[in-house]
């Protein structure tokens, strides 16, 4: 059995705010601004397929990805120059301020260079080492995901929760995919967890966590390296929509490590399958989206 969304009380708007205190309010009516502004430039784009480069860590970008962080970063600057920003494409840029942006500007460049909708925007915001607020925006399918700590996470109008399920034998997991598995020599652990799923399929980036948050998925194992941009908007949204996000061997998310996320009731479970093989090695280097 699944939790159905539940209603929001605020207009249904893609950048509705719903009661937080005024500080996070503004600060979550201009993440929303800056999911607008890398909607301008993404959109403008995407359709077809585009060029891809790879980077010195060999992970994909194309100009679009370069041109949509700078669109956000240059909006940051203007209205908060002394915050700082963390960034795919461009590094850290320190702040003054003890706030500090974190930001994707696509997720899933791969999917988005063949024209396939399932690409986010993610923007986070940390203050004092803690992040607050997380916006997830899809905009080729007009869904837009947040969340601030203590208010619970919303698409659109419509309040979150996590699926009901609390077993892995009625889960439906999601992944990575396979070829990552099998070249990091650990596909063993992918079959342990899907052979006692009760569906499984391939897909994971910032789309997968947002299923899980929903209660579309309950679980999802990533396992190519991850970055703070790549899960800190959407720990944010998991865990206020009930939800809860480790690497593959229960450690908080980490530089370089792979991610399990999960609706929370079936964590624990899972885990104990992974670890069933052993001690689970999550600095493996793969190839990331």
């Amino acid at each position: 059995m699944r939790r159905r969304s539940l209603r929001a009380d605020g207009p249904d708007q893609r950048g509705t705010t719903i009661s937080t205190t005024a500080t996070s309010r503004a600060d979550l009516a201009f993440a929303h601004e800056l999911a607008d502004v890398a909607a301008e430039v993404t959109l403008a784009w995407f359709g077809g397929r585009l060029p891809v480069d790879l980077k010195a860590d060999a992970t994909p970008v194309t100009e679009v990805d370069r041109k949509a962080e700078r669109a956000i970063r240059d909006a940051i600057a203007a209205r908060f120059p002394d915050d700082g920003v963390l960034g795919e494409e461009e590094g850290s840029s320190p702040g003054s301020s003890g706030r500090r942006w974190i930001v994707d500007p696509v997720d899933g460049t791969k999917l988005y260079a063949e024209g396939i909708p399932l690409w986010t925007t993610l923007i986070a915001l940390e203050v004092d080492g803690e992040t607050v607020l997380g916006v997830a925006d899809a905009p080729a399918l007009r869904a837009r995901y947040h969340a601030c700590r203590g208010e619970g996470a919303w698409r659109n109008g419509d309040r979150l929760q996590v699926s009901e399920v609390d077993e892995l034998a009625a889960s439906f997991v999601v992944h990575s995919g396979i070829e990552e598995w099998i070249g990091g020599g650990r596909d063993d652990r992918l079959r342990d967890v899907a052979s006692r799923a009760r569906r499984t399929r391939g897909l994971s980036d910032a789309w997968a966590h947002l299923l899980v948050a929903q209660g579309s998925v309950e679980v999802l194992l990533e396992h190519e390296p991850c970055q703070p941009w790549d899960w800190a908007a959407t720990e944010v949204i998991v865990e206020e929509a009930g939800g809860r996000i480790t690497t593959l061997d229960g450690d908080a998310p980490a530089v370089g490590r792979d991610l399990l996320v999960s609706n929370g009731r079936v964590h624990d479970e899972v885990l104990g399958v992974l670890r069933a093989r052993g001690a689970v090695d999550g600095t493996t280097r793969r190839e990331a989206t």
